[in-house]
């Protein structure tokens, strides 16, 4: 464990070094709730997130409420320099595992120039963006795609529901569009959806922000894996929501 500990923490920033570390400290209270552990940085980010309440407002109450969080910190995407977030917007924005459609509205936010693609199997959280969408469109930036992304095109089953997948390279195969941001939270299946994605990667080399708390090799194994592309990312390890201090975690390549 110190050999994964040592390779996760090998040239990210002292704050991604502090969640790692926290991440470990925190192993043993695993199956408690709420138990008020969060790091330096996490302290500073709830003041700032203080004074962002001042001035949110929920901008579909009637359909959905976002945690507003996810605004105050932009998915943790909130310290990346400015002149990699410049050259984000106006990209094509990849949303994997896109639920009902929270993310991809802090997306139009920030990047209002970009066209968002939001993945996402499951027709009830499909509905809810649709919704959203029919209350207001987002100027046509904002898609629903009724697929999940994985590894390859296959069938599986969802809560006992077929759902398609679809990979990343195949999806975007013919498509002259270059990729600026993919996210990616889609419990446990991150690792197959980049190695479904390695010839965008490759082409565009696009900012990717990676829940990496799913599982233990997710968290120590998904940073080495793009490593190996051999593609120049350096990484930074940021908190996407403040719900529990031993999840949310975001692996953040640019």
């Amino acid at each position: 464990m110190n050999l994964k500990l040592s390779r996760l923490k090998n040239n990210l920033d002292d704050i991604s070094c502090e969640y790692a570390d926290y991440f470990m400290k925190l192993v043993p209270y695993w199956d408690r709730y709420k138990i008020g552990i969060w790091s330096d940085y996490d302290k500073k980010t709830i003041k700032r997130h203080n004074e962002f309440l001042k001035t949110f407002n929920q901008p579909f109450p009637e359909i959905l409420t976002i945690d507003p969080y996810f605004y105050s910190n932009m998915y943790g995407l909130a310290d990346l320099p400015e002149e990699i977030l410049s050259k984000i917007n106006g990209k094509t924005i990849i949303d994997g595992g896109g639920a009902n459609g929270d993310t991809a509205l802090v997306f139009h936010k920030y990047f209002p120039l970009s066209q968002i693609d939001v993945f996402e199997p499951v027709k009830d959280n499909l509905d809810v963006i649709n919704k959203i969408l029919s209350v207001d469109n987002c100027g046509g930036k904002i898609t629903p795609v009724n697929y999940g992304l994985g590894e390859k095109s296959e069938t599986i089953k969802i809560d006992d529901k077929d759902a398609k997948l679809i990979s990343v390279d195949e999806y975007y195969a013919k498509s002259e569009k270059e990729i600026g941001l993919i996210k990616l939270d889609t419990e446990s299946c991150e690792a197959d959806i980049i190695k479904g994605a390695v010839n965008i990667l490759r082409k565009d080399k696009p900012v990717l922000a990676i829940a990496m708390y799913h599982t233990p090799i997710d968290f120590f194994e998904l940073k080495t894996q793009l490593e190996n592309l051999n593609l120049g990312y350096k990484f930074m390890i940021r908190r996407s929501q403040m719900i529990l201090p031993q999840a949310d975690l975001v692996l953040i390549a640019y």
